[in-house]
């Protein structure tokens, strides 16, 4: 396994079991049509899975995928390990190539050769703590725990979000968005996708569903609170107080249990087109549902 990097570069250190091996395939995918050869057959998918160990200091890691799992937390480790899982048709000859390479600081991971055709990598990344991440998978699920903050784009795959240090931004057209514990700024976009976020210690946070349901429990008293579902019911959960709140839900049922207060330097807008709409301190909220 080697870096795509400029002459001079350093080159992967192989720090983990090279394997392959053919997926299994039940026998009866064996059997053939009356009248076809056994040549018409599609042949079952090799897998490759190898890690390595990144020998220079990484402040920031980029992953692009086309359709593969990414996972990405942070551990006690000194250096980033990397760990590729590569499926790949055989009759088209070897496992693609895996783009990586590190340029000041930044490690960035790739598999463009899967990108129009029928190969797929799954990252397995452990970072150590401090380091910011950006993840687009193009539809495969994305998973990012104990890091510094991160840009994330699913484009339609699931997200989950644990112990994010800093600020998150996060797209996942469609796919849903579980997070759990944050403590810099959110700005999340589901585009229909379900949003579940507890622990949220940000100042400020922006949530957009377009018609999925939103929950956000705040676990410290925001300053500036934005979520419109676009159909979806919305829970927002906030101590402290009092909110300059606006609540707009077109004749959805409403719950609003905080203090307000029209001149509040805080602020909340909860905008559900329809749907029901609660904004409840801690212990006060019925169920969006009903």
């Amino acid at each position: 396994m080697r870096a795509v990097a400029a002459p001079g570069r350093w080159v992967w250190v192989v720090s983990g079991l090279v394997t392959a091996a053919a997926l299994a395939v039940p026998w009866t995918l064996l059997i053939t049509t009356p009248g076809l050869p056994l040549s018409a057959h599609p042949a079952p998918p090799d897998m490759v899975t190898r890690t390595v160990t990144v020998p220079q200091p990484v402040t920031s890691l980029t992953v692009q995928s086309y359709g593969g799992a990414v996972r990405v937390a942070a551990g006690p480790v000194r250096r980033v390990r990397v760990t590729e899982t590569i499926t790949y048709d055989p009759q088209a000859g070897g496992p693609p190539a895996v783009a990586q390479s590190v340029w000041d600081g930044r490690l960035s991971l790739g598999d463009p050769a899967c990108e129009n055709s029928g190969c797929n990598v799954d990252f397995a990344v452990t970072v150590p703590p401090g380091l910011t991440v950006t993840v687009q998978t193009e539809g495969g699920p994305l998973t990012v725990s104990g890091i510094a903050g991160a840009d994330l784009d699913s484009g339609g795959g699931p997200v989950s979000a644990t112990r994010i240090g800093g600020p998150l931004t996060v797209a996942t057209g469609g796919g849903p968005l579980i997070l759990d514990g944050l403590a810099g700024p959110l700005r999340a976009d589901t585009a229909g996708g379900d949003l579940v976020a507890r622990g949220v210690a940000a100042t400020a946070a922006t949530v957009t569903t377009g018609g999925g349901m939103a929950t956000v429990v705040f676990s410290a008293a925001p300053e500036s609170v934005s979520v419109s579902t676009d159909g979806g019911p919305a829970t927002v959960i906030v101590p402290g107080g009092p909110y300059a709140l606006t609540a707009e839900s077109d004749g959805g049922r409403q719950a609003l249990g905080i203090p307000t207060d029209p001149n509040a330097r805080a602020s909340i807008s909860v905008t559900t087109g329809g749907a029901p709409l609660q904004v409840e301190p801690p212990g006060g909220a019925f169920p969006p549902s009903q």
